[in-house]
């Protein structure tokens, strides 16, 4: 029996958009180091999140932004639900991943990209529109409508 696998480049979902660093910054989180040992009673978002971050910048970890596009703010404090567009952005400070999440149709959907607006979708499976898809649906308490509301920091204590 033969068994043939192809690999598809991942492409990103959601379009990279201009001028989100102009966007009003609704918070700031991590991705953790390598080496973080996280609370016991750390929920297992978060865990997840470290699992599948800790690459970043070498196992070094980098600062976390999130922007959401000014015509999204209002929706954004309640976490939807979401106008058609894009809603916010996630970035990877050091590494410069742009994480794009994008609503259509009352779904979110995914991308990944970096400073210069490259597609980068394909260069790490975490990075995948469908890794972004799996995760914010399987956690429906915290990620809702597509986008997560519990930081990284805040295990540490910081509610920023």
């Amino acid at each position: 029996m033969t068994l043939f696998v192809t690999n598809a480049l991942a492409a990103s979902l959601a379009s990279y958009p201009e001028g989100w660093e102009t966007w009003p910054v609704v918070k700031e989180s991590v991705n953790l180091p390598a080496d973080v040992v996280l609370p016991e009673d750390t929920s297992l978002f978060i865990q997840e999140s470290v699992s599948s971050y800790s690459w970043i910048n070498n196992g070094q970890g980098s600062p976390l932004t999130i922007r959401v596009h000014p015509e999204k703010l209002e929706q954004y404090k309640t976490h939807g639900p979401y106008t058609d567009g894009i809603t916010a952005v996630a970035v990877s400070e050091v590494e410069g991943i742009i994480w794009v999440t994008e609503h259509i149709a009352g779904e979110a959907i995914y991308g990944s990209y970096n400073r210069q607006g490259q597609d980068i979708s394909s260069s790490h499976p975490a990075l995948e529109p469908q890794f972004c898809s799996s995760c914010h649906t399987r956690y429906k308490d915290i990620c809702k409508n597509g986008t997560c509301t519990e930081p990284v920091l805040k295990v540490y204590g910081d509610t920023n």
